[in-house]
Order: C-alpha cells, then structure tokens, then sequence
C-alpha cells in the first residue's frame, strides 16, 4: 500500500469510528460539518468532501451508494481484482465474443477511440508490456527489460487487436492480448461518483480517485477548491508545489513520470510506457495536467500527452475543444520550465508556487 493510501485509510477509520460514536449516544440527526470520505478502489485512495452541513443518516446513505457504485466498477475494470471482468478477459484464451458489462464497454469504447485519436500515443492495450517492465499487476519486479524481451510481448499489444461489438461483448486478436483501462477507468469512477453528488442535490463538493479529480461549486471556506500540482521530483518525502490551482467546476487529471519509476544509475525510467516502442518514457516532460468537461477524458488525455514531445503535446489539446493542459517540462539544468495550452490559466485560474522554482535536490 502508498504513503498517500494508508493516510487514507487512517482518515477513513477515523471517521467511521465518530460516527459510530454518533450512533452510540443515539444522535440520530446529528449534522457532520464538511463531511469527508476516505477509501480505496482500482488499486489505488479515493477520497470526497462535501462542504456544508449534511445530516448523519443522509451522509450514511451517500457512503454506502458511493461504495456500492465503485464496487461495481471495481469489479469489471480493475486489473488489480483478479476476480473483475478485465482479468477474466485478459486470463482467456478465448478470442470471443466475451461479454462485459455496460460500464467496462462505455470506457473501453471510449479508450479505443482516443487510441486513434491520438496515433497509438494511448493504448488500452499495454497490460503484457506493464507486466514486463513490473509496473502491471501481473509484474513479477520491477526491471529493464532487454529489446528482443519487448518485441517479443510487443506482438500482443496494438488497440487494433481489441475490438466491441454492440458495446457489450469483447473480441481478441490473439490468446495474449490483454486489456489495461486504469489510464481512463479512475477517471470514470471519479464521474461516477460526481454524479450521484449531483443526483442527491449537492452543490459544493470534491472527488479524487488516485489523483484524479472533479470538482463543482466552493470550498468549506467559500472560495474556489484548491488543487495542487506537485513540483516533479523522484524524492517520495518532497511535497513541494509547482504551483495551485482555483477551479470551481471541472475534471483535472495528471499524469507525471517521477514517482512510479524504475532508477539506473542517472537514468529515471517512467511507469508511463510508449505504445509505439514499448519502452518507458525517457522523456523531458516530467508532469502533465489536464482540464477537460469529464474526468475520463482527462485523466486518459493526460496519459497520451505524457508520451507526445512537447509541442505536440500542446498543438494537440489546442485542436480539441474544451481541453487544455500545462506540461512541466525539465530544462539541462534540472529546472522546471511550465508550458500552457491558450486557455489553461484562464481556465483554471493557475497561480505558480514561485518558491518551488529550485532546482529538483
């Protein structure tokens, strides 16, 4: 389990015990200032915050149906649940028609054709190259692999060998192709659970599922929600900012390449692969966020920015309408360098950390 998860859970058995205690003293009705909710989905922490008073019974209500519908999609999407309908799909050797549930088929469709929106830069494919590398759930240790390692389990992935039919049943080219959908699975889990804010009448609230996030209305404090976006380093006990945003409604996802990593010697080796060449990314850009209307979108958007070069990357979000993006870019020296798509700051109202501008220790 992460740092970030197990302060999660801590928070989360925190809060289940006040309102046990609640329901010992027989306080029915009592009313949680600017609840919160902690947990874990997809492999990874969720956390929620409502602002506002909300009553307890109410509050237990939202729980147990945020529970439930993540539950769900746990069970279809995640690569980590060796029950879910993803790994019975990517177990068989069957080359179909397998039948998935709506959910699974809406994010699969949805990833396929950002696959080909993008040139292959995104690929639902890559569970047997992360299994490689050990970044996947199937990984046996994280390592370099060598060339004729990867292009021989480079012949299992392409989006091209994973086609739907009538949205509900999966087709295979090959016994060992396998599907990986946590680049854009987390992000619909986070819409998923907005949704049902939006369904009990809830105004002001935030969703984080593994960093993803969607937000609407203000804070506990009336001012738009606070989003920070780490400085990019590969020291795990540095929590700098490179900067903070103010958003009052959106989906914000990023991706970055300087946690979950693979380190030799003055070589950092990204968990984020390239689809293209079936290598992690020995890129400059050290860490992309994206804003977009739905957190799917974004938190997939940011995967494929991550392997794009730079320009690319940006002259890409501005042929999309209603996405936009901030790459952080390393220069020779080590300093960061932050470059926007037209309408990231305005859309965000992105404020820089200047303090962070040090060179990464």
């Amino acid at each position: 389990m992460t740092r970030a998860a197990t302060i999660r859970m801590v928070l989360g058995l925190a809060l289940v015990a006040l309102l046990g205690a609640g329901g010992m003293l027989r306080l029915r009705h009592l009313r949680i200032a600017n609840p919160a909710t902690f947990g874990e989905t997809m492999g990874t922490g969720y956390s929620i915050r409502i602002a506002g008073r909300i009553d307890k019974r109410r509050l237990d209500a939202l729980a147990a149906a945020i529970n439930r519908r993540l539950a769900e999609l746990d069970a279809q999407m995640s690569t980590w649940n060796p029950l879910s309908e993803i790994s019975r799909f990517n177990a068989s050797d069957e080359l179909g028609p397998f039948p998935i549930s709506a959910d699974f088929g809406t994010v699969a469709v949805r990833a396929l054709e950002l696959a080909r929106d993008t040139g292959g830069a995104f690929d639902p494919t890559l569970q047997p190259l992360l299994n490689l590398w050990g970044f996947g759930s199937g990984g046996h240790g994280r390592r370099v692999p060598d060339d004729a390692e990867i292009a021989k389990v480079k012949a299992f992935t392409g989006h091209e060998k994973v086609w739907i039919e009538h949205g509900t049943n999966l087709w295979k080219a090959a016994p060992g192709v396998q599907l990986e959908l946590a680049a854009m699975a987390k992000g619909y889990g986070v819409d998923a659970v907005a949704a049902l804010l939006r369904e009990a009448g809830f105004d002001n609230w935030f969703v984080e599922i593994g960093g993803e996030v969607v937000v609407q209305g203000l804070n506990p404090d009336g001012e738009p929600w606070k989003i920070g976006i780490q400085y990019p380093t590969t020291n795990p006990l540095d929590e700098r900012l490179q900067g903070v945003l103010h958003v009052k409604q959106g989906a914000i996802a990023t991706s970055g390449n300087y946690r979950n990593h693979i380190k030799v010697g003055e070589l950092v080796y990204s968990h984020i692969l390239d689809p293209r060449t079936g290598r992690a990314m020995l890129s400059d850009t050290a860490g992309v966020t994206v804003v977009a209307p739905d957190c799917a979108t974004a938190d997939g958007m940011a995967t494929a920015l991550s392997v794009m070069e730079c320009d690319e990357a940006l002259a890409w979000a501005e042929r999309h309408p209603g996405i936009e993006a901030m790459l952080l870019v390393r220069g020779s020296s080590g300093e960061i360098h932050e470059r926007f798509s037209s309408g990231f700051r305005a859309a965000t109202g992105y404020i820089p950390a200047l303090a962070n501008k040090e060179r990464d220790p």
